[in-house]
């Protein structure tokens, strides 16, 4: 039977998606629930599995290409079935240098090199064709100090890139921030990692009470749209992760974190992180985040203000524990303090709204005991 790989719609709002890395070449074998090829849109990198299983008998979509969804982009069959006429994927249109614009091959490798668009050069020749130095003039004019040295930008690192772009130009972001004392929950942690039976981090605590208060504090689990402000009923928590390889962030999803218990969600966010450092992340882990939790806890930063993911109206960060001062009546004592941050959405919430989230939220963190 012949399967045809399709490009999956990765998300309500996704009508395209690039094809980061084919797992298998033409010609290997493929089992149904193997890793077949990376699905890369705005928000993060997937990994599709193979629907069929056979042969991988024609890829039609080649790495780095953008293709609609829906589209089929490659063929698995038995060696011996005979394949489907099928279409080509239509590429989505990139902006490129016009094509009546002369100029040497030279001229035009070094301007991809030096990121010079080819149609800003003043040709020096008679006959206006552009040369190498043309091109090393109008850098020199545009670019300002010397580069040492051109990055390019993988498919994710550029996706990712448009996305928080687009987020910045549509929220109207503020935040709001708090200092907690994180004294009993680390008292707690060895006891909670014992009975989970992996490591239990603040983190995870704050994940676990977040879950509870967010059915109370509606507008910070919800996001805005043309005609409402859509508020979620299930507590789908992301946790924000770098990934060093991109140096850029995945949000993996804790889905019905508010229905979890400690030990379920410490485990379950260990798995996610490991997913995300390996590049493994399925589609159902990256799905329906309603509200985000981004951990600095472990870098030492002392305070954070964190980007809003797009569909939500709010974002938590929580910077590093450290031991500070505090004021304990008339005397002044040191305390494992962490500053947590919300950053939401003006449209949707007010800072009162957040801050009494926020302040409900330390108050459960200095008197947490372990459930």
């Amino acid at each position: 039977m012949v399967t045809r790989v399709i490009m999956p719609k990765l998300a309500a709002n996704i009508e395209e998606a690039t094809v980061g890395q084919w797992f298998k070449r033409e010609g290997e074998s493929v089992s149904v629930g193997e890793p077949l090829f990376e699905a890369i849109t705005d928000k993060a990198a997937v990994e599709v599995k193979a629907e069929g299983g056979g042969v991988l008998r024609r890829v039609l979509a080649p790495e780095n290409s953008v293709v609609p969804v829906g589209q089929t982009i490659a063929l698995i069959a038995e060696s011996y079935e005979e394949l489907p006429p099928v279409e080509l994927p239509r590429p989505a249109a990139r902006p490129a240098e016009a094509a009546d614009i002369k100029a040497s091959f030279g001229a035009r490798r070094l301007a991809k090199e030096l990121g010079v668009s080819l149609a800003q050069v003043v040709p020096s020749r008679a006959d206006g064709r552009i040369t190498e130095e043309d091109v090393r003039r109008a850098a020199a004019r545009t670019q300002g100090p010397p580069v040492l040295e051109r990055i390019p930008l993988s498919p994710l690192k550029r996706a990712v890139a448009s996305h928080l772009a687009r987020i910045s130009r549509e929220a109207v972001p503020a935040f709001v921030a708090a200092d907690a004392d994180f004294s009993a929950v680390l008292a707690a942690l060895p006891k909670l990692g014992e009975a989970a039976g992996v490591r239990v981090l603040a983190r995870d605590v704050v994940v676990y009470l977040a879950a509870r208060l967010l059915p109370r504090h509606r507008l910070l689990n919800a996001c805005f749209s043309e005609d409402a402000i859509a508020v979620y009923q299930p507590v789908h928590i992301g946790l924000a992760f770098d990934v060093e390889r991109e140096s850029t962030v995945v949000v993996p999803v804790l889905h019905d974190a508010d229905r979890k218990g400690l030990g379920e969600i410490a485990r379950e966010a260990a798995a996610l992180a490991d997913h995300a450092r390996g590049h493994h992340l399925d589609l159902a882990e990256l799905a329906n985040a309603t509200f985000t939790i981004a951990d600095h806890s472990e870098l030492g930063i002392g305070s954070f203000v964190p980007i809003l993911n797009e569909r939500q109206s709010a974002i938590l960060a929580l910077s590093a524990i450290e031991r500070r001062p505090v004021a304990r009546g008339d005397a002044v004592g040191l305390a494992p303090l962490a500053t947590l941050a919300v950053a939401f959405d003006h449209r949707v919430l007010n800072a009162t709204t957040a801050a009494a989230f926020l302040l409900e939220l330390r108050a459960a963190i200095e008197r947490f005991a372990a459930p």
